[in-house]
């Protein structure tokens, strides 16, 4: 998640914040800043750790994070992408419904 982190965006005064909670399991990459007179404060990515599982509760990637969880070791079936509806995660039978 850290490169996320390190992400700019040309032409706009925003950057992005790791915000990890490593004792609740919880990680957050929010974007925050100005787009113009526009203010941004938005989470990237969301993930949290929940019963041996790996939520994705929110992901903002252009390629999604669940394709990279993958290649760094992860089985789908240890992935929840909780920004679907349990009925939508059923429906997805790669990946874990909870």
């Amino acid at each position: 998640m850290l490169p996320y982190a390190e992400r700019r965006y040309s032409g706009d005064d925003i950057t992005n914040e790791a915000v990890f909670d490593r004792e609740r399991d919880h990680y957050i990459i929010a974007s925050v800043g100005w787009q113009g007179y526009r203010r941004v404060q938005q989470n990237l990515l969301h993930i949290d750790l929940i019963g041996g599982k790996v939520w994705i509760q929110r992901d903002g990637t252009e390629d999604g994070i669940a394709d990279e969880l993958e290649v760094a070791g992860v089985p789908k079936h240890d992935i929840v992408l909780a920004f679907h509806t349990a009925e939508d995660r059923s429906l997805l039978p790669e990946y874990a419904i909870a």
